[in-house]
């Protein structure tokens, strides 16, 4: 037995440290031909074609592993449209979680996004691409250790949940967090009844979102680490929905 797992490990270890890609030959020209091929590979079924479109410069063994992850929903669930959308205005390309350093091994162009669909339930992926040596690929995530923290972060999230059919639901927000000891303010606006905004930091300050549209309601939900720490009944008025750090 102990033979056999030697056995496996060696043979796990050649394939990742194996490149998965030509990062030049044969990679899409465009952005619509990385989407097609990407249409392709997901039609087939075939999520090592996937694998294939990502750019893995510089990623390491670990980070292989949760990327390839993110793809089965998109092998297990019904897709409904795969399409190219554009990066929101508050896009950031990199994020430093306890000392780490994560950043894109391309040029980030936008997005493809995903609909899914399982009975009832439905999620929306949006996998980032970018260019580099004139060829599109999906991004990789490469880490560079930059400090020490004094404290380790936390998983943060905040979402508002509302009315998404016959027709979305409108909203204005503003979330205070801190990170590091400094104080960050980011936007939770949105006009399609939900939205998810997850980030990594030491706490959440403050939080107003308010619906703007005449019907319909919404509700907001706090979490750290995966646990709600607020969240609010579904206010269906125009007053805002305040959240504060006691």
């Amino acid at each position: 037995m102990r033979y056999l797992q030697v056995v496996l490990f060696v043979a796990i270890s050649i394939v990742l440290s194996q490149p998965l890609y030509s990062q030049t030959i044969g990679a899409p020209k465009s952005a619509e031909d990385l989407l097609k091929q990407f249409k392709e590979a997901v039609k087939a079924k075939d999520k090592e074609a996937v694998m294939k479109l990502v750019n893995w410069q510089d990623v390491t063994n670990e980070m292989k592993l949760q990327l390839q992850g993110i793809f089965d929903p998109i092998f297990q669930m019904e897709v409904k449209d795969i399409k190219l959308t554009s990066l929101p205005v508050d896009f950031e390309s990199e994020n430093m979680v306890n000392g780490v350093r994560y950043h894109p091994n391309v040029d980030i162009s936008g997005y493809i996004s995903v609909k899914l669909a399982q009975g009832r339930n439905s999620m929306e992926p949006q996998i980032p691409y970018g260019k580099k040596n004139n060829a599109f690929y999906l991004a990789g995530t490469v880490e560079e250790r930059v400090y020490e923290p004094a404290t380790k972060e936390k998983s943060l999230s905040v979402t508002v949940m509302g009315l998404t059919a016959p027709k979305p639901v409108s909203f204005i927000g503003t979330c205070v967090y801190m990170k590091g000891g400094k104080e960050i303010k980011g936007d939770i606006s949105g006009d399609q009844g939900n939205l998810c905004r997850a980030f990594w930091g030491d706490f959440i300050k403050s939080c107003k979102v308010q619906k703007i549209s005449n019907f319909g309601s919404i509700q907001l939900i706090i979490a750290e680490n995966g646990k709600y720490i607020f969240e609010s009944e579904k206010v269906k008025t125009n007053d805002p929905i305040i959240y504060e750090k006691k």
